[in-house]
């Protein structure tokens, strides 16, 4: 097999097409063989957990401080990701400033308590926190990291269908039961108040495809784009090899695009759990056939900006642990050589050129 770290860029493949990008880790940017083949084949990056709130709040430092509203944060090891990217002329996608997910439940919590069944905090002091946690995080970043990070993932999964809430809001989200809807808005406005010029504010979540979810995030976008909250919507792309939908996936990206929004496909990988030749041709056609649809919307003028694989290596998926069983869906074995679904992705750069 060819190796990831003398094996033709996708960087450079790329081009001004569109930004390819990964998810990483602090463990990658110490590692010499990541490095290099993140420095090679990437243009942006964005950080797997470690600029997620749980990752950055201090519980700790926030006590002590004794300031119920605004939350103290350590950026040790964000700071390191994003000085590895600046040094290495590679762009940032900041993810995320808004998730139900991996924010702590005491965040939401009266006096900051840790206690499971600690009283929520009020509407107003849980608004507040918000304002201040994107205030803190932003102009930290743009100060200390000035025209590093190009785009923010400021409201992440906010939509679920499936709790069958008025406007398909995920009702389980602590944001939602103490805020309503209206934590969406909010967190936009912030935002846009704290961007360095330049940058784009977007809206993500998964399996933007389905029919129903389609139609509840487009309204949703709607209603921020005519506020001029949002720049760009960005598509999750966790996808299976067994049923992938190309044709549905590029409706919901015009669909979205046709509102004037920008488009990243923010956390790509193909779920294959088998790693034999005859699957993982199969996975390389699913990338291929994706790619040509991204392509195709390139041709026909929509804003496509950027790529970001979720993950680098075959090794470093985190859908082997979400799965519960082996998972080989990136473009690279764990011993970072290139795969079939590389070389489908090389091809389909070059049509454009």
């Amino acid at each position: 097999m060819n190796n990831a770290l003398t094996a033709p860029s996708l960087r450079g493949a790329f081009g001004s097409v569109f930004k390819i990008g990964a998810a990483i880790t602090p463990r990658m940017i110490f590692d010499s063989d990541y490095r290099a083949l993140i420095c090679r084949h990437f243009s942006s990056v964005t950080a797997e957990n470690d600029m997620k709130p749980e990752r950055l709040l201090d519980r700790e430092a926030t006590l002590k401080k004794g300031d119920f509203l605004r939350p103290v944060l350590n950026f040790a090891l964000a700071d390191k990701m994003l000085a590895f990217a600046r040094e290495n002329q590679i762009a940032v996608r900041f993810h995320t400033l808004v998730w139900h997910n991996q924010t702590p439940r005491w965040f939401f919590a009266e006096n900051w308590d840790a206690a499971p069944d600690a009283p929520l905090a009020t509407p107003d002091t849980l608004l507040a926190r918000l304002e201040a946690y994107i205030q803190i995080v932003m102009e930290h970043v743009n100060s200390a990291f000035p025209g590093t990070v190009y785009a923010w993932d400021v409201v992440n999964e906010a939509i679920e269908p499936d709790q069958g809430a008025p406007g398909c809001y995920r009702t389980k989200s602590l944001w939602y039961q103490v805020l309503g809807e209206s934590f969406v808005p909010a967190a936009f406005q912030a935002a846009r108040k704290h961007q360095a010029p330049g940058q784009k504010l977007f809206y993500n979540d998964f399996s933007t495809f389905v029919p129903e979810k389609k139609e509840a995030l487009t309204a949703l976008l709607r209603k921020l784009r005519d506020e001029n909250l949002v720049d760009g919507m960005g598509m999750q792309a966790h996808l299976q090899w067994d049923n992938l939908d190309a044709a549905a996936c590029e409706r919901a990206a015009r669909a979205f695009s046709d509102l004037g929004l920008t488009l990243h496909i923010t956390e790509m990988d193909i779920h294959c759990p088998f790693r034999d030749e005859a699957h993982q041709a199969r996975l390389a056609q699913c990338y291929r056939d994706y790619f040509d649809m991204l392509l195709r919307l390139k041709r026909d003028g929509y804003d496509v900006e950027s790529v970001s694989f979720w993950g680098v290596t075959d090794a470093d998926t985190w859908l082997t642990y979400f799965r519960k069983e082996g998972s080989w869906p990136l473009l690279f074995t764990g011993n970072k050589d290139v795969k079939p679904a590389f070389d489908a992705v090389l091809e389909a750069a070059k049509s454009m050129h």
